[in-house]
Formats: C-alpha cells, sequence, structure tokens
C-alpha cells in the first residue's frame, strides 16, 4: 500500500488527496454553532466591561493627558483569543511580558538619545518580532516595547505607566469573564469538535464498507479524501482537549473523560484506514476488521454517556 501510494505522488495523481469539500459550509457551521456563540459572547462582554472601565478612568482624568483609552478594550478582545493557549496562561503571560517590556522600555529610554534611539529601539525591536514568537510573554514584552517606542516619539512619555495599568485591568475583565457560565451546556467547544471527528469517522467508515468490487478501485480518491478529513477532525479534536485540560479546575473539568473518547475514535479510524487497505488488496473487507470495529462502537458506546456527547451513530453496514 505505501509503494503503491508513493508510485501514485511520483506520477503526480494524487492531487485530490488534499482537496476540502464542505470546507466553507464546515465554516460556517462553527461560527453559527456553539462555539462561535459562546466566543461571540465573551468577546462581546470582554468589550463591553473593559470599554466601560476604560471611559470610566478616562473621564476621571486619571491618566492625565493620555487619549489611548482604547487600548484597555482591545488589548481584553485581544486576550479572549483561545488559539492563545490557555485562559490563564495567556493571561498571565500578557501581564508579564507587559510589564517585563514597560521596564525595559524605560531603561533603554533613560540612556538613549533622542529621537535616533527611539528610532534604533523601533527597528531592533522589529527585529526581533519572528525569535519573540516563539513564547507570549515574550512576544508581548518586544511588542510592548516597540509600541511605547513608537508612543513616545509622538511626545507622549506618559504612556509606559498607563499601559501596564490597563493591561492588568483588561487581564482582571478576561480572567472574570473567562470563568462566567454561559447559556447552554459548559465544554460546548469540545463537544462541537468531537461530534465533527464522530461525523467524518462515520462518513469515512460509510465509504469503505460500502465500496466493493470495481467500485473500490473507482472510488479510491474520494477514500482518500474522507481519511484525511477524519484525521484532520481528530486532530483539532485533540488540541481542543489538550488546550481545555491545561486550564484552570473550573473549565478544566469539562474536558473529563473526553480523551478517552477521542482516542477510540483514532482506534475506530485506523481500523477503518486497515479495512481500506485490506480491501484494495483483495477487494472485500477483512471480517477480523469488522469484529474489532464493532468493538469499538460499543466501548464508545460505553463512553458516551457520563460526557453526555451527541456523536452519530457508527453503523456497520456493507
Amino acid at each position: 500500500a505505501l509503494l503503491r501510494a508513493a508510485e501514485a505522488f511520483d506520477r503526480g495523481e494524487g492531487g485530490d488527496l488534499h482537496s476540502r469539500k464542505g470546507f466553507r459550509a464546515a465554516r460556517l457551521r462553527t461560527v453559527l454553532g456553539a462555539r462561535g456563540r459562546e466566543y461571540g459572547l465573551r468577546v462581546a462582554l470582554s468589550f463591553g466591561v473593559s470599554a466601560a472601565l476604560a471611559q470610566a478612568l478616562h473621564h476621571a482624568r486619571w491618566y492625565g493627558q493620555h487619549e489611548h483609552w482604547y487600548w484597555l478594550p482591545a488589548t481584553a478582545v485581544f486576550l479572549v483569543k483561545p488559539d492563545l493557549g490557555p485562559l490563564a496562561s495567556r493571561v498571565l503571560s500578557r501581564a508579564a511580558g507587559t510589564v517585563l517590556g514597560a521596564l525595559l522600555f524605560a531603561g533603554f529610554a533613560a540612556v538613549l538619545p533622542r529621537p535616533a534611539g527611539l528610532v534604533a529601539l523601533v527597528v531592533v525591536s522589529g527585529a526581533l518580532l519572528p525569535v519573540a514568537a516563539r513564547h507570549f510573554a515574550a512576544q508581548t514584552a518586544v511588542v510592548t516595547v516597540l509600541v511605547l517606542a513608537l508612543v513616545m516619539a509622538g511626545g507622549e512619555p506618559q504612556a509606559s505607566v498607563a499601559r501596564i495599568g490597563e493591561t492588568l485591568l483588561a487581564c482582571a475583565v478576561v480572567l472574570v469573564v473567562g470563568h462566567l457560565p454561559m447559556p447552554g451546556q459548559r465544554g460546548a467547544a469540545i463537544r462541537a469538535r468531537l461530534a465533527e471527528a464522530g461525523a467524518a469517522a462515520q462518513a469515512y467508515l460509510d465509504h469503505v464498507l460500502g465500496a466493493s468490487g470495481e467500485g473500490a478501485a473507482r472510488d479510491r480518491e474520494a477514500r482518500w479524501a474522507l481519511r484525511r478529513e477524519a484525521y484532520r477532525t481528530l486532530a483539532e479534536a485533540r488540541t481542543a482537549i489538550a488546550l481545555a485540560s491545561a486550564e484552570l479546575p473550573a473549565l478544566a473539568r469539562h474536558a473529563d473523560g473526553t480523551d478517552e473518547i477521542a482516542a477510540t475514535l483514532e482506534l475506530l479510524v485506523d481500523t477503518t484506514t486497515a479495512c481500506a487497505v485490506h480491501l484494495d488488496d483483495t477487494g472485500r473487507v477483512d471480517p477480523r476488521q469488522l469484529a474489532r470495529l464493532a468493538g469499538l462502537r460499543e466501548e464508545l458506546a460505553r463512553r458516551h454517556g457520563p460526557v453526555r456527547l451527541h456523536l452519530p451513530d457508527l453503523r456497520l453496514t456493507g
């Protein structure tokens, strides 16, 4: 099977392996589904609370002549992004990076000539961004130095202290909003990812078990695409589970038991792939693999109840 795959790629016949049918529809379902609604609510709450705080502080003149009140809500909305890591980790990294960056900038600003020194600081910070991107705290520190250098070059030396205060306030707002209960079940992102993985596994399994004889060779490219989609959705589910498991206990408990379900789904997809390879070799599905699929389906059904997942029924037909 590996040799035939290598020959197919060598002849340039593997292009359909990377097809993504229904990609736009899947993205639309993500935006309008449980994950999208929960994320939108958290963004709206974080922005509203932080904007109200920023306006209150601005009108109370706690910032003096500092006019960048929008930094606080902008920071809060950015911190809500789930792709930056676990909530507590990204908040603490942002706070530590901002404080470190402000201290570094204060030290450099005290000794560097102006404006040439500030211009040089901007250039060096920009060059360090690709390296600093390896860690969110380091990236935040470099960006803070860069932004404060630009702000001071514009004639606002007091912005450094205000930036630290706004960042710490934004971190507190995001921590509170991130732990608020939202309408619907908690852990919706994990359930949605697992449901997508289960649906992709079902489609792949149905295709393999429904193929035989001449149809097996004709549908091979479609099977490749379904296999890739099954493994892609499983990888996304694993990522969501790992992210949720690294959260604070109040949020991490919603991931309990989901890792085992993902592992069982992976075994089911692996076994389906073994069936597909045997089908290509012999033109029929190995009965031993069918028995293994039946056992995995039963195991998946046993794990389904405690975590209340709406996985599709993995029917063994064909």
